[in-house]
């Protein structure tokens, strides 16, 4: 009753009292204090920044801890039969403690003396209708909403049109995906807007199984940048840095499709789930350049690349044991006009919690992506989770990473050096629920780095020299 009452006196406010009384109303919230309580690289720990020698400071102090609190507050407002409803949803992100706000970006960095500037970003704002005259359960969604095509491929807000049904044991998804306009106003007709269809068609052959196919087509037909002056064309720049679809997508032309079978099965005590991905198509009018600042002559590239991840795992009582294995494809010439690595469209990884955005703060981190730079990945994960109590979850993982490909680059002495070896990672949590919707947690990581990780080091010797410890602990009320 509170939380439609608190709903209801925000949209009085917004001037929808009328409207009120003739729906229902809900309100919920995350709400999420996380903390680096430490970390001896502040530095590794910097958002994709993949710059050559230009992550951990060797012999350079970069030990540091920090408090942040990330809320998302949604309203969710239906019709007496549910067959339409309007979701939306604001979030403050990565609010630091007694960080000083970064207006002109125009939203605050964090929070310091009299407050926290301006940090407020619409995170979902979408109707979600039943479709008319349609006698299974079919949906559409348009607007700015949640998701999910696969975690390893696809998982974000997006601006979209999308319809999701259930016919028997068969679910389904098929849609419209606009990740970026270009204003035809702008003049710039070298440019186009990039566009995706998706779909996606899932089965459950028996209990707390699935079995489902997914395809993606992202499409756009941009060129290179013309000079009317000079008749020079400057092309987008693309290659180990900065590889994932995201962060290129609207500069180059794109005719990528991607393929991929899912599935869970669970039988007896034991249960494995499995993602296998396939990428082709071609990436035109850009420029590759390798992790080592090296240029392709080419601008038009064909793509095939892979993807795979396997869970295989038992449940022994209150305790899980699952083994993961993950691989990606890299490239391993940068010179030729075929791009081998698996590119992934916007994702959000957790597998590590020093490596990917398995810790607390989860705004810090090293990769977003399941591999690193284009050199794709090898994991092998052994983790145990065990529920002590009913309030209490302990667990920890036993990691070991390399690259699919040798990272190759040139040494601060003119050498050249490569190798593919990550490291060796452990990780460790444990969670304590204080309340029903509260929960207190901690976790810490240490990876033993092995010689790959020396290309994100300053003195670029061959030799990685730095192993990267976290300690977090997180403070979460979600209703």
């Amino acid at each position: 009753m509170k939380k439609i009452l608190a709903v209801a006196a925000i949209m009085c406010g917004m001037g929808y009292a009328g409207n009120a009384l003739a729906a229902d109303f809900a309100f919920h919230g995350d709400l999420d204090h996380r903390f680096q309580v430490y970390t001896n690289h502040a530095d590794f720990l910097d958002g994709d920044k993949f710059k050559k020698g230009g992550g951990i400071k060797v012999d350079n102090d970069a030990n540091d801890s920090w408090g942040e609190v990330k809320y998302r507050l949604w309203a969710e407002m239906a019709s007496d039969d549910k067959a339409v409803k309007g979701v939306y949803a604001i979030e403050i992100g990565g609010l630091e403690f007694g960080k000083p706000a970064n207006k002109g970006l125009g939203k605050s960095a964090g929070g310091n003396f009299s407050g926290d500037g301006v940090n407020v970003e619409t995170r979902w704002a979408y109707l979600d209708m039943q479709m008319p005259g349609v006698a299974d359960k079919m949906r559409i969604k348009t607007g700015l909403q949640p998701f999910n095509l696969n975690k390893y491929f696809w998982k974000e807000t997006i601006m979209g049109v999308n319809v999701d049904g259930k016919s028997g044991n068969m679910s389904y998804f098929v849609g419209w995906e606009r990740p970026y306009r270009l204003d035809a106003k702008s003049g710039n007709t070298e440019i186009d807007d990039v566009d995706a269809i998706v779909a996606k068609v899932a089965f459950s052959p028996m209990a707390k199984s699935k079995v489902g196919f997914f395809a993606s087509y992202m499409n756009s037909d941009s060129g290179a940048t013309f000079n009317e002056d000079t008749g020079a064309r400057t092309y987008t720049k693309i290659g180990s840095t900065n590889w994932e679809i995201k962060k290129f997508a609207q500069n180059v032309d794109l005719d990528l499709y991607t393929m991929g079978l899912t599935g869970k099965m669970n039988f007896g005590g034991f249960f494995t789930n499995w993602d296998v991905i396939y990428q082709g198509g071609s990436i035109d009018n850009a420029q590759y350049v390798d992790q080592d600042g090296i240029s392709s002559s080419a601008t038009d590239y064909d793509v095939s690349a892979y993807f795979a991840h396997f869970d295989v795992g038992t449940k022994v009582g209150a305790t899980k044991i699952t083994g993961t294995y993950i691989y990606s494809s890299g490239d391993d010439d940068p010179n030729d006009a075929d791009l081998d690595a698996f590119l992934a469209a916007d994702v959000d990884m957790g597998f590590s919690q020093v490596i990917t955005e398995g810790h607390p703060t989860s705004d810090d981190y090293f990769t977003e992506r399941p591999y690193i730079l284009d050199k794709g990945i090898h994991v092998f994960k052994l983790a145990v989770d065990s529920k002590a109590s009913d309030k209490v979850k302990v667990g920890g993982a036993l990691l070991y990473m390399m690259t699919a490909e040798d990272v190759t680059y040139t040494g601060s002495n003119g050498m050249m050096y490569s190798d593919d070896g990550i490291g060796t990672e452990i990780d460790a949590y444990v969670k304590y629920k204080l309340y029903p919707d509260v929960t207190l947690s901690f976790n810490a990581g240490y990876l033993f780095v092995d010689d790959a990780m020396d290309y994100f080091e300053s003195d670029l010797d061959g030799s990685a020299d730095e192993d990267v410890f976290t300690l977090g602990a997180r403070l979460r009320y979600k209703f």
